[in-house]
């Protein structure tokens, strides 16, 4: 039995006057490592310390000493106390890899978001596009209807046109045939006036000349 120091009930006075407002709490940790020796005593070398968590492909069980022959991810091959083998992993362990799955999720789910976000946007865009495809086909169509309608104004033009150069054709016509019977009856009026003017005074020499034979 070890023996207690003299110190021992002064300490204890001590810690009691003390009191619990300064205690502090600790929590144990599972971070260790283990020896892996290269036989079944603690006689035998330390070929390494696995930490806690490690994988180790268990060769062969002693149940007599306690020892099972174990391989590590390295290859080294040696003995380590069977109390210290569980099957599953620490739980320290199965914290970190939770923590980093959740880690990976928090990643991929704020990837997703802005996924998400871009979706929203690009929905936004050809909703946009939508629209300015919808102004360009009624744009189009208004430019077809004004297009047809210059071509049915051109039509109408070129009818117009043609009416005209008949009309055009008609009335140079109407005045040629106009000049024409003018000219006919200044000719008529001239030749009348010709014969007026020579029927005129040999009639008028006649009547004289009876005259004068009744005296």
């Amino acid at each position: 039995m070890k023996r207690l120091s003299p110190l021992f009930p002064l300490l204890l006075i001590a810690g009691m006057l003390a009191g619990p407002a300064r205690a502090e709490t600790g929590y144990v940790t599972d971070s260790c490592t283990i020896p892996i020796r290269r036989g079944t005593s603690t006689r035998y070398k330390i070929l390494l310390m696995a930490p806690s968590g490690t994988p180790l492909e268990i060769l062969e069980s002693s149940s007599a000493e306690g020892y099972a022959k174990v391989k590590t991810p390295e290859g080294t091959v040696g003995w380590i106390l069977s109390r210290y083998l569980m099957d599953q992993p620490a739980p320290r362990d199965q914290v970190a890899r939770l923590e980093a799955r959740i880690a990976t999720l928090e990643e991929e789910n704020n990837s997703l978001r802005g996924q998400a976000g871009a979706l929203d946007a690009s929905r936004a865009e050809l909703a946009r596009c939508g629209e300015e495809v919808a102004d360009i086909r009624r744009a189009a169509a208004q430019a077809l209807a004004i297009e047809q309608e210059n071509r049915n104004l051109q039509r109408e033009t070129a009818l117009a046109r043609d009416q005209a150069a008949h009309l055009e054709r008609e009335n140079a016509s109407l005045r040629k045939e106009s000049q024409r019977d003018w000219f006919v009856a200044g000719a008529g009026v001239g030749f009348g006036g010709l014969l007026l003017g020579l029927i005129i005074p040999n009639f008028s020499w006649r009547r004289q000349r009876r005259r004068w034979e009744q005296f």
